[in-house]
């Protein structure tokens, strides 16, 4: 500050203030500096949104968001979708505090507001869905709590603020693990709240201060470095993605691949809604599991490992067992879930030709 008249006066509103410009009203540097804020507004233009809170982790941007929106009493509507981690947070954590936690299959949407209760807080669902990509229609969510003062959330992690943007078809909140693919090559944790709606961008910037749920400008430097790349990197996956789901579709040992550009349910869902796609592909293979185990061990280029977004491919086994998106599919046996990252496209395709026979 270059005096005392700049300096913003120790009061709940000054959390906020400034928030849309990159160096006024900067309050204390836990909550913002230039390159936090530099980076929260650049994910709000990206997710076609006005107010971006930051977190330090996706999983920490989903837990401040209800923790800011719910508490005990209330009823929390969910898509049975979402990936492990979320679901653990909810009914260890959420329920455990009192909040009534319940879920709803994909294709419920058009008729959600039959299950909309006077207490109901918030409406939340991921799309494509863990694993199996199932695809939740988003308009028709909308569409059904439009009479209810619900807050309606999609964790839009999957698209990258690229090929999809709920907030333009009247979904309140879009969550994002910035730890995926936008801050991939930074090698960050971060995630983002993402509204257009003042208030509860203020009420959550608040409770992000109380909590001490700070980012540092170092991790958000990474991740604006990282992003520069975002566009170049999701086109050169596409390609590699487009030929590994041939390659698996002509493998006798495979059963099933799923990925939501793949002809299915849900196929008209995507193509009205998306302009591109991920590159995380599941596959149910028709050898036992210990079989499987074996074959994939024989990936070289594709490494081990349960994360995705980065610049290296990976592979993790899943056992579906008592999933609903299994159930609804009918998927046993033995399956995984592949990551591809931008090793080159042809050394992809002799990996997993090596590996599995093909």
């Amino acid at each position: 500050m270059n005096n005392f008249e700049e300096l913003s006066p120790i009061a709940n509103a000054s959390l906020t203030e400034g928030s849309d410009e990159t160096f006024t009203g900067l309050y204390y540097g836990g909550i913002d500096t230039p390159t936090t804020r530099h980076l929260a507004n650049r994910i709000a233009r990206i997710e076609k949104g006005r107010f971006t809170v930051l977190a330090p982790s996706g999983q920490s941007a989903i837990h401040l968001l209800l923790t800011t929106t719910t508490k005990p009493g209330d009823h929390l509507l969910v898509c049975d979708t979402i990936t492990y981690t979320t679901r653990w947070l909810l009914d260890q954590h959420f329920q455990a505090l009192g909040v009534d936690v319940e879920y709803f299959e994909p294709q419920d949407a058009p008729v959600l507001s039959s299950r909309l209760r006077p207490n109901t807080k918030v409406v939340f669902w991921e799309s494509p869905g863990a694993f199996t990509f199932e695809l939740v229609d988003g308009k028709a969510v909308v569409r059904a709590c439009e009479d209810h003062p619900a807050i309606t959330v999609m964790d839009n992690t999957w698209a990258a603020s690229t090929f999809h943007h709920p907030l333009e078809v009247g979904v309140d909140v879009a969550l994002i693990s910035i730890t995926k693919t936008h801050a991939a090559t930074g090698g960050v944790s971060l995630g983002a709240i993402v509204t257009n709606d003042r208030d509860l961008f203020e009420r959550t910037k608040s409770i992000a201060a109380l909590l001490g749920s700070h980012v540092g400008a170092d991790a958000c430097a990474s991740a604006l470095q990282s992003m520069s790349t975002l566009a170049a990197r999701l086109s050169c996956q596409m390609a590699t993605t487009s030929l590994a789901i041939g390659v698996f579709i002509g493998m006798t040992g495979v059963k099933r691949v799923f990925h939501p550009t793949l002809p299915n349910g849900n196929s008209d869902l995507f193509v009205r809604d998306y302009v591109g796609f991920n590159s995380l592909v599941s596959v149910e293979f028709a050898w036992p599991l210990d079989e499987t185990i074996q074959l994939l061990d024989r990936l070289k280029v594709i490494k081990i490992g349960y994360g995705w977004g980065g610049t290296i491919s990976l592979v993790n086994h899943f056992d579906p067992c008592g999933w609903p998106s299994a159930k609804r599919v009918g998927l046993s046996g033995s399956c995984a879930r592949f990551y591809f990252g931008l090793e080159d496209v042809h050394d992809i395709e002799r990996d997993l030709r090596g590996a599995f026979g093909s």
